[in-house]
């Protein structure tokens, strides 16, 4: 059974529809629990690309509750609690599940905030940290769309095939024989190659971005 491509673009439509729907009961289950709270606080891993739980904190930078969630008072509202099932919204592998859900579905956790670091350890590595807004009055983290001037060092290989017309001096036996033919222009490039021109009658079949190395960013 094939899996039509309308099919497929709609499921995720509907999925990432689910997700931001996902993030607001999370953000909503977090503010009824601790109502000071302004963003749950996430850190990752460089390597692995993985979300570890950092802290909750307040919008002037306060950590709340920094690791260990069960200090959280339990959710007590009936609708939150529903949407929660079986699941206890304290449990920090069940929310590093939801989190990587929904960071697979694009979810917009952005980077903490200036205003929310004042009371960060300055030895801190505070551009590993992301965050979720929690309560809508909070200052909106920066991040999706904030852009900067980068210079970047771009190495590139392409496959290219060019068609052209020539005129050479070849012996008269290997004419009509197109394997011999092949073989001697292939042994003497020198014969063809002044006339090759790789402004016109080229294709690219492909290409590839080999490496990157950032050199400056504003």
């Amino acid at each position: 059974m094939h899996t039509a491509l309308q099919d497929c673009q709609d499921a995720l439509e509907a999925a990432q529809d689910q997700a931001q729907g996902l993030a607001r009961t999370l953000a909503a289950t977090l503010a009824h629990m601790y109502p000071h709270a302004a963003y749950l606080v996430l850190r990752r891993d460089p390597r692995s690309g993985e979300l570890h739980l950092d802290s909750l904190r307040t919008a002037g930078g306060a950590q709340g509750v920094c690791g260990d969630l069960d200090t959280l008072p339990e959710l007590t509202d009936p609708e939150l609690r529903t949407a929660w099932g079986g699941t206890d919204p304290r449990d920090p592998q069940a929310l590093l599940q939801v989190l990587g859900d929904l960071d697979r579905l694009g979810a917009p956790f952005g980077r903490l905030p200036d205003s929310a670091q004042v009371y960060a350890d300055p030895y801190e590595d505070t551009a590993a940290l992301l965050c979720l807004v929690v309560n809508a009055d909070a200052p909106e983290p920066e991040g999706h769309d904030r852009e900067v001037t980068a210079r970047l060092a771009l190495t590139v290989s392409e496959e290219a095939t060019y068609e052209f017309t020539v005129e050479v001096r070849l012996p008269a036996y290997i004419v009509n024989n197109p394997n011999a033919l092949h073989d001697y222009l292939a042994d003497n490039e020198d014969l063809w190659l002044d006339d090759l021109d790789p402004l016109s009658g080229v294709t690219i079949n492909e290409r590839s971005l080999d490496g990157v190395e950032l050199t400056l960013a504003a």
